[in-house]
């Protein structure tokens, strides 16, 4: 069990170490990306700590009902994903008062105990809650209790701030559904204090690493949007398959450039994406290679799959057709191939970034009002 507190804490101090230094370069451009980064450091460094600590000890130690490791563990954390929020609409350094203000309680919590350490004072051994009803009322199981609810008010803050933030700030809706899940995986270790449990910390560890991959993922959604895809190159004589064959033999690169330039050519003269039905089964079958090849020859220029490929080709028509005026109603989405029209505005925003609604109505030479507002 202690190996596996190992491993489990060696991966989250990993992964939160790499994202605080992503965002930090992110940061160089985006100042409100400066507070996440800090405050994944923050918790790699505490990692860190617990790493050393599981490492160097004999065995894992038992760890009471309410210990002061797992309180500060909880009041620094709960405290620190609490303000990520107010970091996006407002830099940390502008609100510097206030947030010291918020963290003084939590700042006394942890001097009391870490001198109380230093100093070597003996702390309560609470292992039953018969132990915690006779040392109730003992200055040590009061701090202990104001700690935890000094927690509570943090998770509150982290369940409550992405609503606010979300309706005044016009920040991304994912901003909620991060600060519930977070608020719940704080809960679940806010329990863990009070009933300690070997295979529930590597439970919550993971979780809690996740729930912030999962926040650092949606930063970086737009950064991956912005990349722009392979432009179509015309192509007016497929090659041979004699070179074909050939390239094959003496060049692996060469092979790939071939088989991909033949599926253009297809593509550019019979049109084949025009009909809905049309897909990867139908691409391999007209171009003669095996899907494995084609998924290669496409990969080798910058396509990730067979879908991204057609699915790119239909939205260029699209563009073409409203611009000359073909397409007057976005309906008209089946004669580029797309099945509906939900499926159209999905591919276009995704591979030229804009909303395909207000494309048409700023590029299209019929009247406005020709566009369709909503999706099927």
């Amino acid at each position: 069990m202690q190996t596996l507190i190992l491993v489990t804490t060696e991966f989250a101090a990993t992964a939160h170490l790499m994202m605080s230094l992503v965002l930090f370069y992110f940061a160089r451009r985006s100042v409100s990306y400066l507070s996440l980064a800090w405050i994944m450091l923050l918790i790699c460094l505490m990692y860190c700590g617990a790493l050393f600590y599981v490492a160097t000890a004999s065995s894992f130690p038992r760890l009471d009902m309410l210990h002061p490791i797992l309180l500060i563990y909880l009041v620094a954390c709960s405290y620190l994903q609490s303000i990520y929020p107010l970091g996006l609409c407002m830099p940390g350094y502008l609100q510097w008062g206030r947030m010291w203000g918020y963290a003084s309680p939590a700042l006394i919590f942890i001097f009391l105990y870490a001198g109380g350490a230093a100093l070597g004072a003996n702390f309560l051994k609470i292992q039953t809650a018969d132990d915690l009803r006779e040392h109730l009322l003992s200055g040590d199981v009061l701090l202990r209790f104001a700690a935890l609810i000094l927690s509570g008010y943090y998770i509150v803050n982290i369940f409550r701030l992405p609503h606010r933030l979300v309706r005044r700030f016009q920040l991304p809706g994912n901003m909620i559904t991060y600060g519930t899940a977070l608020g719940f995986v704080s809960l679940f270790f806010a329990v863990l204090t009070v009933r300690f449990n070997l295979i529930a910390l590597n439970c919550y560890i993971l979780l809690f690493t996740l729930v912030n991959m999962f926040m650092f993922f949606s930063i970086l959604k737009p950064a991956i949007q912005g990349f722009s895809y392979p432009d179509i190159r015309p192509v007016k004589e497929p090659p041979t398959p004699e070179a074909i064959s050939k390239s094959e033999r003496d060049d692996f690169n060469e092979a790939n450039l071939q088989r991909f330039e033949a599926m253009e050519y297809i593509m550019q003269t019979d049109k084949p994406y025009l009909d809905c039905l049309f897909n990867r089964e139908k691409l391999c079958r007209l171009a003669g290679f095996n899907r494995h090849l084609v998924l290669q020859s496409l990969r080798s220029q910058g396509y990730n799959d067979i879908h991204e490929y057609i699915s790119r080709y239909r939205v260029t028509e699209l563009k073409r057709l409203i611009l000359d005026g073909s397409i007057t109603d976005l309906r008209q989405h089946e004669r580029v191939g797309f099945l509906t029209l939900k499926t159209a505005i999905n591919n276009f925003e995704r591979y030229e970034n804009q909303d395909l609604t207000e494309w048409f109505k700023a590029n299209s030479p019929v009247a406005p009002h020709a566009a369709v507002k909503e999706a099927d």
